[in-house]
């Protein structure tokens, strides 16, 4: 398995167009940090606050790091170079997937380490919260990820059962476009919602980011939610790698 994630890594290694990508999200958050060059006193808590609330981001971009991994197989017909060279289904299904965490997960906390590098650039560790800033900003991404992981998980699994790479992505856009503001919402509390948006609002992997504004208390101190999030993404992840898994070995390669 590591050797098949680092011949992945290899692949990767050949393609500028992510590394690119990525520069450019740097440069983005970077010129975020524009107006605090003009400003007296360092605004940490106002950057703190915008990163938890872009967190949401993420969910949006994972498919990318999935239709990266899975580099579109079926439509340039190289999937059946792997399975006829003798490597099991179930191996090149894991391998590019965990290929698409670990580059996601590097990706997440290099953005995070940038992001608080500016931060401590701007003057922030002058202000008396500063700490409990980066705190916060710490614990929403490993908040975060493991939902961040159902997301790409859910994603790759799409990429794996349509076989057209454009309508993999298409159906993964709807799902997220359509579910996230009705995880967002709540609504699990209200008796007479129906069965679907209690779901949605409990067990939809997007639903645990809203711990992020309703548990967190008026001095950016720690919140609760960590392992509810946690349960959460690990059940989307092993669901749709499990419907994956039993999609792929069936799965005619042309």
């Amino acid at each position: 398995m590591l050797n098949y994630i680092s011949a992945e890594w290899y692949k990767l290694r050949h393609t500028k167009g992510i590394f690119i990508a990525f520069g450019f999200l740097l440069l983005l958050i970077a010129l975020l940090f524009l107006p605090a060059l003009g400003m007296m006193k360092p605004i940490f808590e106002v950057y703190a606050g915008a990163y938890v609330v872009t967190l949401v981001v993420g969910f949006f971009l994972a498919p990318i790091f999935a239709v990266r991994a899975f580099d579109d197989q079926y439509g340039r017909g190289t999937m059946k170079n792997e399975v006829v060279f003798g490597i099991p289904r179930h191996r090149i299904y894991l391998g590019k997937l965990g290929f698409s965490a670990l580059l996601g997960t590097a990706a997440a906390f290099l953005v995070l380490g940038f992001f608080l590098l500016l931060c401590i650039l701007a003057g922030g560790l002058a202000e008396a919260n500063a700490l409990l800033c980066i705190d916060l900003c710490i614990k929403s991404t490993l908040l975060v990820l493991p939902l961040w992981l159902a997301s790409l998980s859910l994603a790759f699994f799409l990429q794996v059962a349509v076989r057209s790479n454009g309508g993999a992505v298409a159906v993964d856009y709807l799902i997220l476009l359509f579910g996230t503001p009705i995880a967002l919402m709540g609504g699990a509390e209200n008796p007479t919602a129906s069965h679907f948006l209690n779901f949605m609002s409990r067990w939809f992997f997007v639903a645990p980011f809203r711990n992020l504004y309703d548990t967190l208390d008026i001095e950016w101190g720690v919140f609760s939610g960590m392992s509810y999030s946690w349960l959460v993404g690990a059940g989307w992840v092993l669901v749709t790698t499990l419907a994956g898994l039993a999609v792929f070995s069936q799965r005619e390669i042309n």
